[in-house]
């Protein structure tokens, strides 16, 4: 449902960027990030995430494969909470859920696990409340 409260984005005041182009100036503006606390709230059930070899393979139904997967990533994890500790940068994700919990959901889930483990600050609730 739409929210008649949430805030418009007019699309002349800002520029539509490619995935190559998004990710860069994202990596360029995230390394110099020092001594900041970055806040993401998710609220979608669903969301069709490009360029994860974890998250393709659940597409295509082979959840054993996608959960492997998402074990073939723990050194980016680590080197990504190191480089945050060495810079001073905390990020808090706030991730709303709805049951039943959508494929989807449940494989972010398993991901934000493994998060969490490397320290980032990850907290799950009930979208009811």
């Amino acid at each position: 449902m739409l929210d008649p409260q949430a805030p418009t984005l007019p699309p002349e005041q800002g520029e539509r960027l490619d995935r190559d182009a998004y990710k860069s100036e994202f990596r360029e503006r995230e390394a110099t990030i020092r001594d900041a606390v970055s806040w993401k709230l998710e609220r979608r059930q669903h969301f069709e995430e490009q360029g994860s070899p974890s998250r393709d393979a659940l597409r295509q139904g082979q959840w054993k494969e996608a959960l492997r997967l998402l074990e073939v990533r723990r050194d980016g994890l680590r080197a990504t909470a190191e480089a945050d500790a060495e810079h001073g940068h905390t990020f808090h994700r706030v991730r709303m859920v709805e049951t039943p919990l959508t494929p989807y959901i449940q494989w972010e889930l398993h991901s934000h696990r493994q998060r969490a483990e490397y320290g980032e600050r990850i907290r799950v609730l009930d979208a009811r409340t």
